[in-house]
This record gives structure tokens, sequence and C-alpha cells, in this order.
């Protein structure tokens, strides 16, 4: 790439910044955090790790799905277009279509209604006429979400991931050769085939709107399927490393589109780092990227990785000056680990309501007048 195509960007860029449209989804709601990841970036590959139950696929559900839709609602003619693949390797699409109608319910109406209460799961998990009454209402948000997020919960192997994806890619840019040609609807045809050697034509992929944002939503890697290669059966690890390596770099870097991908701490940090001298408790618990479950080595293909924490489930009273006495489970601290274009280990304190996957960030902790209103709202929560 030459200077001049450089500048032009840089010039094209600014002039997106003035006319509002800030060449990236922001993180609506959460400041301190987009001073520090502005937001939803094309080309950029993120993770978010945390422990088993801490709420990883909750908060890669709320930045990476939830985030963008609010975007679009807001910004209707800003020429964005947003759509999400989402893989869901662990829940059904059921589970996360009544999850969306919770996160709905409290959205519009402040009802805080679980997933498991919508199904009536349970002696206390009843629903009344007017929670039923809402639930209905429901309808067409849910089947605008189902136009923006595609959910697949049928596909669990790398290469039938990278498949779904690259057929899907063609239906929204093109391939060109290096002169610049647009390969034809057959070499198209023939690629996605695997006949023939229209692939040696391909130089690049264009995107028809370079304001269409693609999320590639894996949730969570560590569950991919191992699958054949070169007449041997991958290991869970190689299989996770052709995932990311191999088809999460190609999406982000050939197809221009946002991977995100979810990856749960190795179960034994506990015990590990708990004999490890030289840290408090705290630091020895937190997220941390040499911690990464089943396959540490794909931490270097991310650009972006934020830890969620929970210190309450470890005993620990305060956490950076939050009394967690008084915030109990619903609070969380979520670090940047990583960033490869900005500051890495920042904290940013959030509230959390795991029951309708619901994120945002808690008032400074000498905002005495701004936690009180916190503590009793948790405290109504508690009682219900």
């Amino acid at each position: 790439m030459t200077f001049d195509a450089i500048l032009g960007e840089i010039q094209q860029n600014s002039a997106n910044h003035a006319t509002g449209y800030y060449n990236c989804i922001p993180f609506l709601g959460m400041n301190r955090l987009e001073r520090y990841i502005p937001g939803i970036e094309n080309s950029t590959y993120y993770a978010i790790i945390a422990g088993t139950g801490v709420g990883k696929s909750k908060l890669a559900r709320y930045l990476f799905m939830h985030n963008p839709m609010m975007y679009m609602d807001s910004h209707p003619d800003s020429g964005v277009e947003v759509t999400i693949k989402y893989f869901s390797l662990e829940e059904s699409k059921k589970k996360i279509i009544l999850a969306e109608i919770s996160k709905y319910l409290f959205t519009k109406y402040g009802m805080v209604i679980s997933v498991k209460q919508l199904q009536s799961i349970g002696r206390y998990n009843t629903l009344t006429a007017e929670q039923l009454g809402k639930i209905k209402e429901a309808e067409q948000h849910i089947n605008a979400f189902l136009s923006r997020v595609d959910i697949i919960d049928t596909i669990k192997n790398p290469t039938g991931i990278f498949k779904y994806i690259r057929d899907f890619a063609l239906t929204i840019g093109k391939y060109y050769t290096k002169e610049g040609r647009v390969l034809t609807p057959q070499e198209h045809q023939d690629i996605k085939n695997g006949v023939g050697e229209a692939y040696k034509l391909v130089s690049y992929y264009k995107k028809n709107n370079p304001k269409h944002f693609v999320i590639v939503l894996i949730d969570h890697i560590s569950l991919i399927q191992p699958e054949l290669a070169d007449g041997k059966m991958l290991t869970q690890h190689q299989a996770m490393s052709k995932l990311s390596s191999d088809y999460c770099l190609t999406f982000r870097d050939k197809f221009g589109f946002t991977p995100v991908v979810v990856q749960q701490l190795a179960m034994d940090k506990e015990n590990v780092e708990t004999n490890f001298q030289g840290k408090t408790i705290e630091q020895k618990l937190e997220p941390s990227l040499n911690a990464l479950g089943d396959n540490k080595t794909i931490g270097r293909d991310y650009n972006v990785v934020l830890g969620l924490f929970n210190p309450e489930r470890y005993g620990i009273p305060n956490h950076n000056g939050y009394d967690l006495n008084l915030l109990k489970s619903r609070y969380r601290s979520l670090s940047i680990l990583k960033d490869r274009e900005g500051v890495a280990d920042k904290k940013v304190p959030l509230f959390f309501n795991g029951a309708v996957d619901f994120f945002k960030e808690l008032p400074k902790a000498d905002d005495t007048a701004g936690l009180a209103i916190v503590h009793a709202h948790v405290q109504e929560l508690n009682r219900i």
C-alpha cells in the first residue's frame, strides 16, 4: 500500500467522523471502556475470557450483539449495516431467543424475567397474565433481532464455520484479481465448490458496502469439535488453532470482518496461581493471558482481549474500592488485558444482572450518591 492510499484513508476517516460516523460501532453507554477501546472495528479480532459461570457469554452478547443493534436503531441513516453470525457451540438457538425475550422485557418494561421463568420451570417460576401479554408483544422485536443475528447451533467444526462465513462473504462482496478485475459469477461459484483453479486468481476481497460490519461470534472456542485434516483427526488444541490462526485470521485479514471468540480460563487457575508468590490474592485470581484454557497460543492471534472477573465468588470483600458486601454478585470487573493498538492493563467496574444479560458501568468508587442508588437497586433485585 502506498502513502497516497494511506493518506486517502486518513482523510476519508476524518470526513466520516465529521458527519457523525466514527469508523466503528461505539460501545454505547460504556464511556470509560470507550476511552480505551473505541468500539467494534472492522478487521479486528476480539476475545472475551473468564472463568466458568462468570458471565463471559453474556458479556459477549451484550457488547457484540445488543450494542450493535442499539447503535443501528439509534442511527438508522448512518449507512452502516450490521450482520452477526453467532456460532453457539454451547447453547441452543431456542435458549438464545429466550434470553433475547428476557432482555427485551427488561429493556422496555424493567421486568426481570429469567429464561427459567419464561419456561415456567420449577414451582416458583410462574408467569402472570400481564407478563404473558408483554411476552406476546416481543414478536416484532424478536423478528428484527433474527433478521440481524444468524444463530448457528448445528455447525461445530472449524472448516464448517469457515465455509459458512466464506459463502456469506461472497453474497455481500466479491473477489478481485491483482489487476482489479472482479471474478465472474462462475469463477466465484467454482471457488465455493472447490473445483478448478479460479482460486489462484484471487488477490483480494472487497465488501460492496465498506460500512458493513460482519461480526463472527464463536461461543466458546474450547467447545470446537476436532475434524479430519490430511487423514488424521485433529486434537482439541489443534482444532482451536485451526479455527483461530487459520480461519479467524482469514475473516479478519482477508474479508475485513470482526471475529469475536469467547474462551474459558483453565479450570485449575485458582489452584495454580494461589501458590504463586509475589502477587496479591486478587491479582492471582483475576483473568490473565497465561491462564487461557485448552490452548494458550491462540492468545497471540487476538487484537483485543477483555477479561471478566467476579471477586465475590472468592469471598473478597472489597475490590478496587467497591464494597462487595453491598454489591455482592452484581459486581464484575472488566479488564483490558491486551490491545495491540491501544492501552492495556485498565479496569472498568460493571454492574451485572445475569438474568437479563445486562451490564452497565458503575459510578466511580468515590461517588457516594451514585453508588447509593446502585445499592438500593441491588437490594430491590435481591427481593425479587
